[in-house]
């Protein structure tokens, strides 16, 4: 089970919270950034004032996709994460009652014959000693007693052995079953890794955002109508691409909510 284990922590480290949580929150609108834009934009010409008024409102749709995008991801992982330990604790509950119960009957049994079994044992040792006396009556006595035991020790190994074939039979049913599940769980490992790197690549993005969102507020303050429009394009660029990583997590996420319910589905 220590697989399982392991793949359960990968799956939950590769949930790290969303970059752009606190970036977002860094890029606030302030009522003295707005201000500051209105007087930005109003100094532009019409044409410019237009390309800056839809920039300003596709990054701020942008940042509102983004934060959805981010909640959406979370629940969904958060539910996949929860369907995870689901199974790891089905896993490990297989069969369980039925393989103690057959734990508890080889116990029963072999308590049961342990009386026949230690008779036969002892009528042996003691036909031995009669060898070694060169007693022959007291050696034909004996063998006469353990020949009135082979029968029903026959049996009572028998039964023990069969009740042991069992248990081993059940044994090996959970293992090949577990097996055959943490064999699927492998395929998730390729899609946790995928989004691990794309939760890089939303943090890189993310950061290089910073600057441009440093150089827009500046440029806005000294009403730089190029100097805004340049900031707010650039933006508008990265933050598209860090909802398309998004929109490739939140796929990711769902193939491995598919992939689990498969799971779940085929489990004994």
């Amino acid at each position: 089970m220590k697989n399982m284990t392991v793949w359960l922590t990968a799956f939950a480290l590769a949930s790290a919270l969303p970059a752009g949580t606190a970036a977002a929150a860094s890029m606030e609108i302030t009522a003295a950034i707005q201000t500051s834009l209105d007087k930005t934009i109003a100094s532009a010409s019409q044409s410019q004032a237009r390309t800056i008024r839809s920039l300003y409102s596709e990054f701020l749709s942008l940042q509102k996709q983004d934060q959805d995008w981010e909640s959406t991801i979370d629940s969904l992982h958060d539910r996949n994460k929860d369907t995870a330990s689901t199974i790891s604790k089905k896993l490990k509950e297989i069969d369980a009652a039925k393989i103690s119960k057959l734990e508890a009957d080889i116990k029963q049994t072999r308590e049961r014959y342990e009386p026949l079994l230690s008779r036969c044992t002892s009528l042996n040792k003691q036909i031995e000693a009669a060898r070694a006396l060169k007693s022959k009556s007291l050696n034909t006595f004996l063998n006469i007693q353990v020949a009135a035991l082979k029968i029903p020790v026959q049996l009572a190994r028998a039964d023990i052995a069969a009740k042991v074939k069992a248990h081993q039979a059940a044994k090996d049913k959970v293992s090949q079953a577990s097996k055959k599940i943490r064999s699927r769980l492998t395929e998730l490992d390729p899609m946790n890794s995928q989004i691990k790197a794309k939760q890089g690549a939303i943090r890189t993005t993310q950061s290089s955002l910073s600057p441009l969102w440093s150089a827009f507020k500046q440029a806005a303050k000294k009403t730089d109508t190029n100097g805004v429009q340049s900031s707010l394009a650039s933006m508008v660029t990265l933050a598209r691409q860090i909802n398309e990583e998004n929109q490739k997590i939140f796929k990711l996420e769902t193939t491995i909510s598919e992939t689990l319910a498969s799971i779940q589905s085929q489990m004994p």
